[in-house]
């Protein structure tokens, strides 16, 4: 299974995009869209999260955002957009019990959110700390439900590309749900630049050498998550970027 699906390179590629001004304002103080932003939740490097509840059905959401200089970033804006592109077109495309569901998204010239299925957990970045390890137990349920997950979106034609545990939300218990699905269009050359933005820890080999992706790609990433949750170690590791993808490309763990 390729990735088969169309990329989006400008915010008129999404279809049904709703376009509005003035640009959206994070402002706690204001409803966004049909959105009554309650509190920040989360922050990543390009933006914020907040949670929301929804006016017209009075449920929770994730709002995601993202700043405007984040678009207007000489070197990787263009693959930033991408990303946040990427994953609002996903919007009630992806309905998986074990998949962060994308509700709404808006996207403007330089700046948007998306409105997604709000999971209480957190990620699973905290369990891979020494004294913070989940039972092996939970880690196998854990690992069967992201191979169903993934199965299901190689399917559909998409594959996530960024595996993680930063990107596996614990809900409850053992119920996963995978997140992040913005790297999945990415040009071939925009996926080998995010290993620059972000780490290429979770990468496969073929990831990092710009080939093609597929499904095992995205299970030899679980692999790297699952290990890591695990042992509370990375497979691979590196004083570089360099040392560590020789190590990824020519080493066994």
């Amino acid at each position: 299974m390729t990735q088969s699906r169309p990329q989006f390179e400008s915010p008129r590629c999404i279809p049904g995009e709703r376009v509005s001004e003035p640009a959206v304002q994070m402002d706690l103080s204001l409803q966004v869209g049909k959105y009554d932003v309650q509190k920040a939740i989360g922050k990543g490097a390009t933006g914020m999260v907040y949670l929301a509840k929804d006016t017209f059905t009075g449920g929770e959401v994730a709002l995601k955002t993202i700043e405007p200089e984040v678009f207007r970033d000489p070197e990787f804006g263009t693959v930033y957009r991408s990303q946040f592109l990427n994953e609002a077109s996903l919007a009630g495309k992806l309905r998986h019990p074990h998949i962060v569901a994308i509700l709404d998204a808006v996207v403007q010239e330089d700046s948007g959110y998306i409105a997604m299925e709000f999971v209480k957990g957190g990620d699973l970045s905290r369990h891979v700390a020494a004294g913070k390890l989940l039972p092996v137990a939970d880690v196998l349920q854990i690992a069967f439900k992201c191979c169903g997950a993934l199965e299901y979106a190689a399917k559909e034609g998409i594959v996530h590309s960024d595996i993680k545990p930063a990107n596996l939300m614990l809900a409850e218990g053992t119920e996963v749900k995978i997140s992040d699905f913005g790297a999945a269009y990415l040009r071939k050359s925009q996926v080998v630049q995010t290993a620059a933005m972000g780490s290429p820890y979770y990468m496969s080999p073929e990831q990092i050498a710009g080939k093609e992706l597929s499904f095992h790609s995205d299970m030899y990433s679980l692999g790297v998550s699952l290990y890591e949750l695990l042992t509370g170690n990375k497979p691979f590791t590196g004083e570089t970027i360099e040392m560590l993808v020789q190590k990824i490309q020519n080493q066994d763990p």
